[in-house]
């Protein structure tokens, strides 16, 4: 929002902002009234005024920011750096005064301006949600059919009504500020107060452990009490849950248990995660993650099946236990992938762990059958310290190193650190940025390979692959030479985006001509992880309003075995939307024929390979001519 200034002042700041790699809408303010109305009607991120004495001085709006409880920072431009400027704008308490001429320092302010803004609606919004969990949470502590207390030291801070039955109270209420010792035997209460000692000081995450309570008639109960680290309005404290059924609390133990592995479960590890996060969020608790995923568990699946496969993560689960001490967390989180929490803060003993793992891994033979079934993993480690980030980003970091050791030469079977500084080089910051500026600047193009149909030379259908060119110094660069240095970079998905745009936008000219045109679009493995592609190209195509059936996604087998699932749901979607899919490279990864099964496409691409490997006599060729003949009767269109 601009206040007081004409459009000559302020068009040149909308230019800058936009050539500053932003978006603004701006709107003129000349007087009270417009401004109370323009406050009403929707958010505003930023205001700028003038030291001018308009018919609306900023001052004024400032006066209506307070009274209205607005939080929207006001950037103040002057004529020039004079001191009494900034002295006068300060006072006024705006968050910044910009001389005019200082273009660069502008920008430098706006950004500020706008990541604290940023950063204070997501804490309100985080305040607001806090609060509600925490409502939430105290409905059900209340309505717990489980004895829970929270206590500081060994004074009672909280008890629910269920306590309060267990050791024979009429209230919860009664129990406020007593000693929870007293409700366990003279045996027990030194026992409990070791834990809870152990908890506060120590900053261990739980403990757990069978006692006698003692009820206000003196009769004694077995019970088995499990406590955490918690927060109670604000206290820190310990959290004190008490089952009467040791036996339910067993049944419960194996719930939260893997029922083939022996591990611990999915579930159980995302809450256990979320409890170490917190730990070395608060300092002196740093530790390592580990991340085992099995190289060929979906090729292993499709030889032995689910009996096999059951039977060679039983063996694994065996490895787990035998390799990491009970003192560490061991997990089974998917499928085929396992998880450590190694509580240990220095890296390279987590690499070493991960390194007898592997070779645990790749020496283990399990049979199925009369089979044997051999697996190897790869593993991705990454430190969990006060500096890392939430659990979803921590998942994908460490997933995506995995990934990298999946996609190396050896094809996984091997180890790898995460390590921030080492996601990109000079050379590739360099890179994305001209390709930045190339998207921005069109400096990229098309070229479209004709694709001729043998088997239907008649038919009026005209076929096209897509082929995406950087134009740089009057040349032509092909991404084959800066693409695969950027595997994982998010530019592709850019590129990929821009390279789809602008073949629909062909692909809509020729239709126009009466032209039967169909085309191939690339995409990268990074486009195949972006689930928001999808949601992006729906919203294009249904705008466009192309005959879907007229766009080919096509993607290389080896990035559809390295993310299958990634793969399946893209290609799935693809379909849904009546488009179809081709994979390209056919026949080059170990997993072909699972791939195959997986994404089911409408065209199968051979990999250039077999074209030169083809003796003359066709009698020679008998297992190319097999894979044909599968190809064909599956009704998929060979390339």
């Amino acid at each position: 929002m601009f206040i007081g200034m004409t459009a000559q002042e302020s068009d040149p700041i909308i230019r800058l902002l936009r050539a500053s790699r932003m978006a603004p809408r701006g709107h003129q303010v000349n007087d009270q009234e417009t401004f109370l109305s323009a406050l009403s009607e929707q958010s505003w991120d930023l205001i700028f005024c003038t030291a001018n004495q308009s018919l609306f001085p900023a001052k004024a709006a400032m006066h209506h920011l307070r009274r209205l409880g607005k939080d929207i920072p006001v950037i103040q431009l002057v004529p020039n750096a004079e001191s009494h400027y900034q002295l006068a704008g300060l006072k006024a308490n705006f968050q910044a005064v910009v001389p005019l001429e200082e273009k660069e320092l502008l920008i430098v302010y706006v950004r500020r301006e706008l990541d604290a803004l940023e950063a204070r609606r997501n804490l309100r919004t985080a305040t607001s949600e806090l609060s509600d969990i925490e409502q939430r949470y105290q409905q059900l502590l209340e309505s717990s059919k489980t004895g829970i207390a929270f206590v500081d030291g060994e004074t009672i801070l909280y008890a629910n009504e269920s306590l309060a039955a267990l050791v024979g109270k009429d209230s919860a209420q009664s129990l406020l500020s007593t000693d929870i010792s007293q409700y366990l035997s003279p045996a027990s209460r030194d026992s409990l107060k070791e834990h809870l000692q152990t908890l506060q000081k120590e900053k261990a995450l739980k403990a757990e452990a069978k006692l006698t309570g003692l009820r206000s008639d003196d009769t004694e109960f077995e019970c088995q009490i499990n406590m955490r680290r918690a927060r109670h309005k604000g206290t820190q404290c310990i959290q004190v849950s008490v089952h009467l059924d040791t036996h339910a609390q067993e049944q419960a133990l194996q719930s939260r248990l893997d029922l083939v592995s022996g591990l611990y479960s999915a579930e159980d590890f995302n809450e256990t995660l979320d409890q170490t996060l917190q730990a070395a969020l608060n300092g002196g608790a740093d530790c390592n993650l580990l991340y085992i995923s099995l190289d060929n568990f979906f090729h292993i699946r499709s030889e032995v099946g689910t009996e096999g496969c059951d039977q060679l993560i039983r063996d694994l689960g065996q490895v787990l236990r035998k390799h990491v001490n009970s003192a560490h967390y061991s997990a089974r989180i998917d499928d085929d992938v396992f998880a450590v929490i190694f509580k240990d803060s220095n890296p390279d003993r987590a690499l070493e762990l991960a390194e007898r793992l592997r070779m645990a891994i790749e020496g283990n033979l399990s049979e199925s059958s009369g089979t044997m079934v051999k697996a190897t993993a790869s593993i991705g480690v990454a430190s969990i310290t006060d500096n890392t980030p939430a659990k979803g980003e921590l998942m994908e970091r460490i997933r995506s190193t995995t990934e990298e050791v999946q996609r190396s030469d050896s094809r996984g079977n091997g180890i790898k650190l995460y390590q921030a500084n080492d996601e990109l080089s000079e050379t590739q910051t360099d890179m994305i940025a001209t390709l930045e500026d190339a998207i921005a600047n069109s400096k990229l193009k098309l070229l479209f390979q004709p694709i001729v149909a043998l088997s239907n030379p008649n038919n009026n259908d005209h076929h096209y692959e897509a082929f995406l060119r950087l134009l740089s110094d009057g040349k032509e660069i092909s991404p084959n030479d800066f693409q695969a240095e950027l595997d994982q970079a998010d530019i592709n998905v850019k590129i990929d985006r821009w390279v789809i745009k602008e073949s629909m936008i062909h692909l809509q000219r020729a239709l126009k001509q009466d032209r039967k045109s169909r085309v191939f679009i690339n995409l990268s493995s990074r486009t195949l992880k972006d689930r928001k592609t999808l949601l992006w190209f729906s919203e294009m195509l249904r705008r466009s309003g192309l005959p879907a059936k007229n766009i080919v996604f096509q993607f290389s087998e080896s990035d559809a075995s390295s993310f299958l699932k990634h793969a399946k749901f893209f290609a799935e979607t693809l379909k849904r939307l009546h488009c179809q899919v081709c994979v390209k490279h056919y026949g080059t990864s170990v997993n072909s024929e699972l791939v195959l099964t997986q994404l089911a496409p409408d065209y199968v691409k051979l990999d250039g390979s077999y074209i030169q490997e083809l003796n003359e006599e066709e009698s020679d060729d008998k297992a190319f001519m097999r894979m044909l003949h599968k190809l064909k009767v599956n009704d998929q269109v060979v390339i």
